[in-house]
């Protein structure tokens, strides 16, 4: 907005409410009309109140959506591991209480410590 046509905006502005231009009020209302000018549209927009709304009405609409879908998915587990490592276990043949007991050391080689993992 060039500062002709601010000025006579503003004077409008202030006729209609009956106000007096006085000095700061115009340099406040100025500064506040150029910083809102500043602002990129997203964030203008995404500060209206109907945008909020907009927003928190997509964001109940996609959770209540990801709870139906997840509340009618079919159970998976029916008998079967619970746990990735019990799954793996049953997958190599280990049964439920079977002990793993560490591989047998050749006779003439170092046992290994453990301790470079």
């Amino acid at each position: 907005m060039k500062d002709e046509d601010l000025d006579r905006t503003l004077s409008r502005m202030l006729a209609a409410v009956g106000a007096d231009a006085e000095p700061a009020l115009l340099t406040r209302a100025r500064a506040r009309i150029a910083a809102r000018a500043a602002r990129p549209f997203l964030v203008r927009w995404a500060m209206r109140p109907a945008a909020l709304g907009a927003s928190m009405a997509i964001f109940v609409a996609s959770a209540g959506l990801s709870f139906a879908l997840v509340a009618s998915a079919p159970e998976t587990q029916t008998g079967e591991s619970s746990t990735l490592i019990e799954s793996l276990l049953e997958e190599e043949g280990f049964e439920d209480g079977a002990i793993v007991t560490p591989p047998a050391v050749a006779p003439g080689s170092a046992a290994d410590s453990g301790g470079a993992r």
